[in-house]
């Protein structure tokens, strides 16, 4: 992976950190509190999987940064999609990142074991 890409899809795993704790303290859909299963949802499916993809982009572990990217896509492709233009729109743009950030790691790595 270029460090150009590990740069970018480490701090754009921090801004899906941040954009969670965001999501956790003032829910803009809504006037009311946060409740404690939403809560729980939030930690789970966004802040969780956003840490540890961070954490694996940064030590470059291959299989974690997979399985954290299956686990954030789903609550990440509903917050993108369910409301247009919001600033919830940048989750798709984590995802995104962080798919061709997941593959290009995994190509170079497939590329330098193939001997010439």
């Amino acid at each position: 992976m270029s460090p150009g890409m590990k740069w970018s899809a480490f701090f754009l795993s921090l801004l899906g950190v941040g954009l969670s704790f965001l999501f956790l303290f003032d829910n803009p859909y809504t006037d009311q509190a946060v409740s404690s299963s939403t809560i729980v949802i939030v930690v789970l499916m966004l802040l969780l999987p956003s840490g540890v993809m961070a954490v694996s982009i940064w030590l470059g572990l291959r299989v974690l940064m997979a399985i954290s990217l299956i686990w954030l896509a789903p609550y990440s492709l509903y917050l993108s999609v369910a409301s247009m233009p919001t600033i919830w729109n940048v989750f798709f743009l984590i995802l995104l990142v962080q798919f061709v950030a997941t593959l290009s790691l995994f190509n170079r790595n497939k590329s330098k074991s193939v001997p010439v």
